[in-house]
C-alpha cells in the first residue's frame, strides 16, 4: 500500500513531467509548424490535469478511510469498555 507522502511525491513528479513535456511539445510544434506536435502537447497537458483530478479523488478517499478507521477504533473501545463492565457485573446507562 502506498503512503500518502509517497503518493504525493509520485503525483508531483508525474504532474511536472507531463506539464513540461506538454509545454515543450506545444512550443516545438509552433516553432516547426507541425500541428501534430501541438496536439500531442495539448494531450499531455490534459493528462496532467487529469492526473490532478485523480490525485484529489485519491486523497479524499484516504481522508475518508482514515476518518472511518478512527470511528471504528472508538466504537471498538466503547464495546471493550461495555464488555469489561458486563464481566464485572456493572451496567452502563449511556
Amino acid at each position: 500500500m502506498m503512503s500518502a507522502r509517497s503518493g504525493t511525491f509520485v503525483f508531483g513528479v508525474g504532474f511536472v513531467i507531463l506539464l513540461i513535456d506538454g509545454a515543450a511539445a506545444i512550443w516545438l510544434g509552433q516553432i516547426t509548424g507541425r500541428g501534430a506536435l501541438v496536439v500531442v502537447g495539448l494531450v499531455l497537458v490534459l493528462a496532467a490535469v487529469a492526473l490532478t483530478v485523480i490525485y484529489r479523488r485519491w486523497h479524499q478517499a484516504l481522508v475518508e478511510i482514515e476518518a472511518a478507521r478512527r470511528e471504528l477504533q472508538a466504537e471498538i473501545g466503547a464495546l471493550r469498555g461495555a464488555l469489561d463492565d458486563a464481566r464485572a457485573g456493572r451496567h452502563r446507562d449511556d
